[in-house]
């Protein structure tokens, strides 16, 4: 058995616990909770009719708070559940139905339980920027049936018999009006792609807003065949909220994973073959550095701690089905391994459980999910090992 790092368990019992994708912050403002979806589904695909609870676990003594359930979830994405500071130090946004239409909501519970739910926007979304008040959506139903396990599948896609619609595209809200704009229609993302064409079926995934929401990244993919959802093509992009500009980001291999470092740059994982290197695009003059060769070779979900300067990566199962969990200093010159978790060859295909590792506020812990335990739950990792 691979050694693991040392961590606390969070789970509901009998439960598929998880936080959900890598780039939101699971800790609330005062450190003492952390957020979490739960199901009774187990390792399975979803259909859309599954249910999942969100809510969230006091830390020192594990007891877990339901706040509400959502259909709107997935197992890679969950329900872009997150904190949502200025309305509560307990309050939960996160994307659910309301009176039969997706939606973006809040919801909070107060001493004696009850719980007050309220819709924050009309459309569903997959980033959002609460100081700016800049929320970021894309189509989730097209998602789930090209990427099954990021998108929604209880949700219709209005423009899926279109290959390239051009009504679809990056929708960016103003959260203090709930006015919802196409900034960047599915077309232009096409016209500045090298190689793209009208026959592949378009969609986007992946979006991610800049940390004072002045830009947004998100990943442009095709399937030259629809109804092969493994054969995509990718490109990353990134694009200014105020539709100024959509830059096509030149990487030497398929744009994966990302990280935005500041307003104008971003550090993304790119693939070519069965390797992977971390490099950093400049939005400013369109230039692509290394990040460090002291970050691995393989594909990984990584995050900076601003404050401390650390990063924290992962890796996908290896042969011996381990995921290794790393930390590296702030300049990524010194990599550390924190430890090594088996992944249970029942969790596959759109159930995976990547460990998609998230810094604490306070940079001390590294919130991870996993499957080594032969459940999903998710851990609480000392990050000074």
């Amino acid at each position: 058995m691979p050694k693991a790092p040392k961590a606390r368990e969070y789970r509901v019992k009998g439960r598929e616990t998880f936080v959900g994708y890598y780039e939101i912050q699971p800790i609330s403002m005062d450190g003492k909770a952390v957020l979490a979806h739960n199901s009774t589904v187990a390792r399975q695909a979803l259909t859309g009719s599954e249910a999942a609870q969100v809510g969230w676990f006091d830390i020192e003594s594990g007891q877990w708070h339901g706040v509400a359930e959502t259909q709107l979830w997935c197992w890679q994405m969950g329900a872009r559940l997150r904190w949502w500071d200025s309305a509560g130090p307990r309050t939960l946004a996160f994307n659910t139905i309301v009176n039969g239409e997706p939606a973006h909501c809040l919801a909070d519970g107060d001493a004696n339980g009850t719980v007050k739910i309220r819709k924050h926007c009309d459309v569903p979304l997959f980033d959002a920027n609460e100081n700016a008040g800049v929320g970021l959506s894309l189509n989730f139903a097209r998602l789930a049936r090209c990427r099954p396990g990021y998108g929604y599948p209880v949700l219709d896609d209005p423009y899926a018999r279109e290959n390239m619609p051009d009504s679809d595209g990056v929708t960016l809200v103003d959260l203090n009006t709930g006015k919802a704009d196409l900034a960047y229609a599915m077309p232009r993302f096409a016209e500045a792609t090298p190689g793209a064409h009208a026959d592949e079926y378009h969609y986007l995934n992946a979006a991610l807003l800049s940390p004072n929401a002045k830009r947004f990244s998100v990943l442009y993919k095709r399937l030259p065949n629809p109804d092969d959802v493994h054969g995509w093509t990718v490109d990353a992009f990134v694009g200014n909220c105020d539709g100024s500009r959509l830059m096509h980001v030149p990487l030497d291999g398929r744009a994966s994973h990302y990280w935005w470092l500041d307003e104008d740059r971003i550090a993304y994982t790119s693939n070519k073959g069965i390797g992977s290197s971390y490099v950093v695009f400049d939005c400013r003059d369109g230039s692509l550095t290394p990040l460090d060769p002291a970050m691995p070779g393989v594909d990984g979900h990584p995050s900076l701690h601003r404050e401390t300067g650390h990063w924290v990566t992962d890796t996908y199962p290896d042969l011996y089905s381990e995921q290794t969990l790393y930390v590296l200093n702030d300049q990524a010159s010194k990599r550390r391994e924190l430890g090594r978790l088996l992944a249970k060859r029942e969790y596959q295909d759109e159930w995976r459980c990547d460990l998609h590792p998230r810094w604490s506020r306070d940079g001390n812990s590294i919130v991870i999910d996993s499957t080594h335990e032969g459940y999903r739950a998710l851990y609480l990792v000392d990050a000074a090992g």
